[in-house]
């Protein structure tokens, strides 16, 4: 009895994990959310800075290629490390899973045609671009196409697009990341005594990435403006904006997330999850989220992950969220919470628009279920 009880555990486990991805179908963004239009604006406002920019293309060897079918990562690599302001060739270029690492007080511009395309990685962890300890970049319409649909490998989850990791003042304007077999985009720490802190990412468009659209996982002074993030399915949490630390030695903190539209995506639109965070130190988590569209995600918005154990140690979260006039629409659930927020900061809901049949009932609902959580506001 106990080996069965045990085997239908970890079957049921299995399904868990892989019930979202087994039903998911990819849905093309439609019109009405996408963010496209953006990248003129930043085209027009690079064309300004790139008369003196170094165009990587002279860095390729001779006889390249314009179709991305070559690796030619350690060209543009050198070119990089050598100078400050760059143009990326206007044609796809190959680069392997080493990925290419920004410098300092550089600019990067990617061109109309200009696209970084992966090359089949078996590893379950690489960044396309890092950004790892460096202040005062910026980086204009970057399109980026991950591995996801030629894999050679099963394990891991980590593969990234934009991987931004213990580093200041970074501006990125209209980045287009897709099929990576991990984030599109991920901002965390790369060593646990430094959090990024004033990052800038505008118009984002993130489309069928694996694990995460988007992962917050430290950052002191983050707006996020206008991304659009869809079809995130293949491994856990699969969520469109994933709010989560890893740690009590990470941040979250001083965070605006403008008109966020998330679509289709398996599990989640918009995950605050801060369980992890709470520790000896009391650690301020002020988040404003504007205005937060999602349509057809299995789940809108996910807020809890705080009915972790805590010790006596441990300090519950200052600060404040605000969730302000969310629309959530065809949702098999508009909303879902852990059962404690004792740890957690306030919270609170303004204005909260459930479209679906019955939606008046589901938003009475909602309020009866968080009326006796502490913490945790609904109007």
């Amino acid at each position: 009895m106990r080996r069965r009880c045990f085997a239908f555990a970890a079957a049921l486990t299995l399904w868990m994990g892989c019930y979202a991805q087994d039903i998911f179908q990819y849905k093309p963004l439609p019109a009405t959310y996408s963010n496209l239009s953006a990248a003129g604006q930043y085209r027009s406002e690079a064309a300004s800075l790139t008369s003196g920019a170094y165009d990587l293309t002279k860095a390729l060897p001779a006889g390249y290629v314009k179709d991305g079918s070559v690796d030619y990562t350690t060209a543009l690599q050198n070119a990089l490390n050598a100078n400050k302001v760059v143009k990326m060739p206007n044609f796809p270029v190959l680069i392997n899973d080493n990925g290419l690492l920004l410098k300092s007080n550089s600019t990067v511009v990617f061109q109309p045609n200009s696209s970084l395309v992966l090359q089949s990685s078996n590893k379950g962890k690489y960044a396309m671009l890092k950004l790892l300890n460096i202040q005062n970049v910026k980086l204009y319409n970057p399109v980026l196409v991950g591995d996801r649909d030629h894999h050679s490998g099963n394990g891991g989850e980590w593969g990234m697009g934009i991987d931004i990791r213990s580093s200041d003042n970074i501006n990125i304007y209209h980045p287009q990341v897709s099929k990576c077999w991990g984030d599109g985009i991920y901002i965390g720490h790369a060593d646990k005594s430094t959090t990024n802190t004033n990052i800038n990412i505008y118009y984002a468009n993130v489309d069928n990435n694996r694990r995460n659209g988007i992962t917050i996982g430290s950052v002191k002074g983050l707006k996020l403006i206008n991304p659009v993030v869809s079809n995130t399915a293949g491994t856990l949490p699969m969520a469109g904006i994933d709010i989560e630390p890893n740690s009590s030695a990470e941040q979250v903190d001083d965070i605006l997330i403008d008109k966020p539209v998330t679509y289709n995506n398996a599990r989640y639109g918009l995950v605050v999850g801060l369980g992890r965070l709470p520790g000896p130190d009391q650690k301020q988590v002020n988040i404003t989220i504007n205005k937060h569209v999602d349509d057809a995600s299995a789940i809108a918005f996910w807020m809890g992950g705080m009915d972790g154990k805590y010790t006596a140690a441990d300090k519950p979260l200052a600060g404040n969220i605000q969730v302000i006039d969310p629309v959530w629409k065809n949702n098999s659930n508009a909303f879902k919470s852990s059962r404690n927020y004792e740890f957690a900061p306030k919270c609170k809901f303004k204005n909260i628009s459930i479209q679906k049949p019955g939606s008046n009932n589901e938003l009475d609902k909602l309020k009866k279920a968080q009326a006796n959580k502490k913490n945790l506001e609904i109007e």
